[in-house]
């Protein structure tokens, strides 16, 4: 945790500043086929459980887009 803080970092708002920056889930990063899930993501979501099941989602849909 860094500096013992749960959320990685204070939380701020807006956590992003437009909807393209977040992309469909808020787990997307600048590099294909890697997403970014936990309290450090730009949707976050601390200790809910929410980025993990966004990141899941996020998946799926590349998946299923692929086959």
């Amino acid at each position: 945790m860094y500096h013992g803080n749960i959320f990685q970092d204070a939380p701020t708002w807006p956590f992003i500043t437009t909807k393209e920056k977040a992309g469909t889930w808020g787990v997307e990063t600048e590099y294909d086929n890697v997403f970014l899930c936990g309290s450090s993501a730009l949707r976050g979501g601390a200790v809910s459980g929410i980025p993990g099941h966004n990141a899941a989602k996020k998946v799926m849909e590349t998946i299923k887009a692929n086959c």
